[in-house]
């Protein structure tokens, strides 16, 4: 039913390099990514069948059961999505291996009628697009890396229900992406230890900062020419002046 409000798990997952792939790698990489998801949620224990899921070519947004056992998603799904990866990538060309960010967050969803609305679903993406989680992966070279929203983080993680992990398994990290500015959690499953990574959060294609009307460097300014300065006189007389034949001049 349209505009029903819960409090859902909800995972984003988003494949690497879709974009650059012709359409038979673009193809390879739709197969590949349902595998593996379908695979590790098998093997974690979860299940997919009832999972509200939106298919984007290169990705999943997905909407659990209320009643998802949360520290299988959080601990078991990731760890077994790392596994099936590795088995599917094989011994694959680097630029061919499926390499997937997942973000896993519990929030508000909206059941709709293009999908599912609310703030959750907004977040999630949020963190699945972010800088430090596609930092992450390229710099790890690991075929899996997975951001904590800092709600699922602390209720799941830090208090011990998800036993697969710890928390001095997880990188706390700043996310800013337009409107989201919220603290959140990186991991690498398997891979190079994820508080050993130089993440550089600099985009690609950073614009120059605007600058305000008139403004320019210092160094603009000491080699602009130097405005031409304007004099003028000003006479007050307090009684009458007969200046009848004078003549008036200044010198500067």
């Amino acid at each position: 039913m349209a505009g029903v409000f819960e409090r859902r798990p909800m995972i984003s997952v988003d494949a690497m390099g879709y974009g650059r792939s012709d359409d038979q790698r673009q193809s390879s990489i739709q197969t590949g990514l349902i595998n593996v998801l379908d695979q590790a949620a098998a093997s974690a224990g979860l299940e997919r069948d009832s999972w509200e899921r939106q298919g984007v070519g290169d990705g999943e947004f997905s909407v659990l059961l209320p009643h998802t056992a949360e520290g299988r998603l959080v601990g078991d799904f990731p760890r077994y999505l790392t596994a099936h990866l590795n088995r599917l990538n094989g011994d694959v060309p680097w630029e061919n291996r499926l390499r997937l960010r997942l973000a896993i967050h519990y929030g508000t969803a909206i059941a709709n009628v293009n999908g599912h609305s609310g703030q959750g679903p907004v977040e999630v993406a949020r963190l699945c697009d972010s800088p430090p989680l596609r930092a992450a992966l390229k710099e790890s070279r690991a075929d899996l890396a997975v951001m904590l929203s800092d709600r699922i983080f602390t209720d799941v993680v830090r208090h011990g229900h998800a036993l697969s992990v710890a928390p001095e398994d997880f990188r706390e990290v700043e996310v800013n992406v337009k409107e989201f500015r919220e603290r959140a959690w990186l991991w690498i499953p398997r891979g190079r230890n994820v508080h050993s990574l130089e993440l550089d959060l600099t985009p690609d294609e950073a614009p120059a900062p605007e600058k305000a009307e008139g403004e320019g460097s210092s160094s603009a300014k000491r080699n602009e020419p130097a405005p031409e300065r304007s004099s003028s006189v000003h006479n007050e007389f307090h009684e009458r002046v007969d200046a009848t034949g004078a003549n008036f001049g200044f010198r500067s």
